[in-house]
Formats: structure tokens, C-alpha cells, sequence
């Protein structure tokens, strides 16, 4: 399996990054496997990676009264765990193997680069973390997405050390 390809195939980098700028975050990633029923990522910790499905599937749960809600299920082509990666916040979701998965490994370090070279990233990021959050139904789902984006992408700038755009 080729990362460079996976990487093209996921329109957050495909649409946003040069060849070249996917080829060094490719460079800077890794295949990982996962197999049924193995926990992914706890909700609660703090998240160092976010993965791309390459195959497999992921179930997305949250803790609700003592229980485990299923809200969403991720396949191949699908990214998880940017949430947490992005903005230093905790993990919002447990993620467990549904099938044997394997995925491609995104690191915080793989990530800043890109962020110096693309700024159109961040942003686009910034909107695809708002859409999550009011998946997950949290306090602030009910704010507009625009709104919620701008203050996510305020988020990770302070995350990854990049100051505000200049205004004009």
C-alpha cells in the first residue's frame, strides 16, 4: 500500500496540497494495523495522531450515561481522531476496530510543515472539526458551523504556533 496514494485519494489533502507537499507528509507517516474489537483511541485522552482509512472500518462512540451511543461508522477513504490532533482538546470519542483496519498514521509533527506551506489547510480543517463536533451533538452543537469553524481554526493556530491572518 502506498501512502502517497492514500493521501491523494482524501480530498482534505488531495484539494488543499501540491504532489510535492503530499509526498513530504507521506514521508512523514506510517501504515498501521488494527484488528477487530481493538480500542483505537479513548475518549478523554489527549490525541498525538489522526489516522486515514485505508481498509476496515471504525465505530465512533461517545459515553452517555454509563453507556457506549454509536454515532458514527468510518471506512476506507474517512479520517478520525483530527479533532483532538488539531486543537489540543481531549478525545471526544472512543473509536474501536469494527474489521481488521489498517490505516494510514498522521502525527502532529507530520502536520506542521504542511501548515506553514498550505494555509488553505488549517481552514479547511478547521470547518471539516465544526461539522464533527455537531455530529457529536456537544453543548455548542446548535451554533453555526461558520462561527464554530472560525473559533476551531483559532484553536489549532494557538495548537501549531501560526498567528491570525493579517486583516486589511
Amino acid at each position: 500500500m502506498d501512502i502517497l496514494d492514500v493521501l491523494g485519494r482524501i480530498s482534505l489533502f488531495a484539494d488543499v496540497l501540491t504532489p510535492q507537499q503530499r509526498s513530504e507528509l507521506a514521508a512523514r507517516c506510517r501504515l498501521v494495523t488494527y484488528t477487530r474489537g481493538m480500542i483505537v483511541m479513548n475518549e478523554g485522552d489527549f490525541g498525538g495522531f489522526m489516522l486515514a482509512i485505508v481498509t476496515g472500518r471504525l465505530g465512533v462512540t461517545v459515553a452517555e450515561r454509563k453507556t457506549a451511543r454509536p454515532v458514527a461508522t468510518l471506512g476506507p477513504g474517512e479520517i478520525v481522531g483530527e479533532m483532538s490532533l488539531l486543537t489540543g482538546a481531549r478525545r471526544a470519542a472512543t473509536v474501536t476496530a469494527i474489521d481488521t483496519t489498517i490505516a494510514v498514521e498522521i502525527t502532529k509533527v507530520a502536520l506542521e510543515a504542511m501548515f506553514l506551506r498550505s494555509p488553505d489547510l488549517l481552514d479547511r480543517m478547521g470547518a471539516l472539526l465544526a461539522e464533527r463536533r455537531a455530529k457529536l451533538g456537544g453543548p455548542d452543537a446548535p451554533r453555526a458551523s461558520e462561527s464554530r469553524a472560525r473559533e476551531i481554526v483559532e484553536a489549532m493556530r494557538r495548537m501549531f504556533g501560526r498567528p491570525p491572518p493579517v486583516s486589511s
